[in-house]
């Protein structure tokens, strides 16, 4: 299903592109089964895919389920994950738990690592690990410095704030400095392919001018930590077919996590060619009729708490599967009204190919957010055929 080959095209992708690691964030999927299929493990070794080294998980829940995977298979990818949200200390005792359960079950190969943007988080992770330090153990927390390369939601700027935390990192006794983590969040907003090219390129010119500063910095106090040692991750999934390794970045990956359901968004910013590589569907009935002047439209059963409200360059509350003529130009809480798209709004809607009682899939805006609102997906599989509401159900997931 899309599900499969859009994962597989990542993977090839980032290895044409210089890129030769993955990393999958599972934050819109959030299964086990749509981790091992991200995983790829039965084709790992192909040179011409990225190999994926490990997992993004943006909640404690997302976290646990890699985690048990990792405990299960005890072999990467499974083993490594960052957790890709900045670090608070409510989340320390549960996050110090998951990793003792890991480290125990793959003799120490296992690692969770925390994102870092503020001081004060190195401050209280290494406040943490001080109290949680005996004779016999010293706890060390990995960690990824989030940095701001544009996007200007979350990380720590590229100058001097950045290197000044970076060193804190490194100098301190219970932190490990793993990498550095950005995300191209900005790239979503981008629907030329050239000026998508340029977003990337200076992700990674300003990543490759803060490592030169860490070094240049870190070698005038007599440091002896090894900057390229560090993991470089980068990427979004609009980003991820234009990121390549043209400035030679060290250990680079790729993270995106959309990819492998798609939506309207990703049909805007080119990431996804067409509806034939769209993952994740509502499926939604039919339950009015409104033939008159002030609508010409049907109603269906799905509405923000299905779909939510978030919004699209291109307009409108979700879109039809295989209807372009369509529009969904309305959304209450359980329901959607669906009708032809014209410049005067009178095209008679075609009411016959639309009985009451049948059903249509309906595109999310945006799948991570869609997908969030179900407790079970029912995965269907339409090999060389298109999917359709008469699809068989060949699977069950649930999040």
């Amino acid at each position: 299903h899309a599900f499969q080959q859009n994962c597989k095209a990542a993977r090839a992708a980032a290895a044409k592109n210089g890129i030769p690691r993955l990393r999958p964030h599972v934050k819109t999927h959030k299964t086990i089964e749509g981790c091992i299929i991200q995983a790829g493990i039965d084709s790992a070794g192909d040179k011409s895919l990225a190999d994926v080294i490990g997992f993004v998980a943006s909640t404690l829940p997302e976290l646990a389920m890699v985690v048990k995977l990792g405990c299960q298979y005890k072999r990467k990818p499974f083993t490594d994950v960052i957790f890709g949200i900045p670090i608070c200390k409510s989340k320390l005792l549960e996050i110090q738990s998951m990793s003792h359960e890991l480290t125990s079950a793959t003799h120490g190969e296992g690692c969770i690592h925390v994102i870092v943007d503020n001081p004060q988080q190195a401050t209280f992770l290494e406040e943490f690990a001080q109290q949680n330090t005996s004779d016999e153990n010293t706890q060390r927390w990995s960690v990824f410095l989030k940095l701001d390369t544009g996007y200007h939601r979350a990380g720590i700027t590229c100058e001097k704030a950045g290197v000044n935390l970076a060193t804190q990192i490194i100098n301190s006794t219970h932190l490990v400095l793993k990498g550095l983590y950005t995300h191209c969040g900005h790239s979503y907003n981008i629907q030329d392919s050239g000026v998508m090219k340029e977003t990337t390129n200076q992700d990674h010119s300003m990543i490759l001018g803060f490592l030169n500063t860490l070094r240049s910095h870190l070698k005038s106090s007599n440091s002896k930590f090894d900057v390229s040692s560090l993991s470089i991750s980068v990427g979004s999934t609009p980003s991820m077919f234009s990121h390549d390794n043209a400035l030679k970045i060290p250990n680079i990956e790729l993270h995106p996590g959309n990819y492998v359901f798609y939506d309207r968004q990703q049909l805007w910013t080119g990431a996804c060619s067409s509806e034939k590589s769209i993952g994740g569907f509502v499926l939604s009935r039919i339950i009015g009729h409104y033939d008159d002047e002030h609508r010409n439209a049907i109603m269906v059963d799905a509405g923000a708490t299905a779909l939510t409200k978030e919004s699209t360059p291109q307009g409108s509350m979700c879109s039809v599967l295989g209807r372009p003529d369509l529009e969904c130009y309305r959304m209450s809480q359980e329901i959607t009204m669906i009708r032809c798209k014209s410049e005067d709004g009178v095209k008679p809607f075609p009411f016959q190919e639309f009985p009451l009682g049948s059903t249509v899939l309906l595109i999310p805006n945006h799948s991570c957010l869609a997908a969030a609102c179900f407790e079970e997906y029912h995965v269907v599989d339409g090999g060389t055929n298109s999917i359709s509401t008469e699809s068989e159900v060949v699977e069950r997931w649930c999040p």
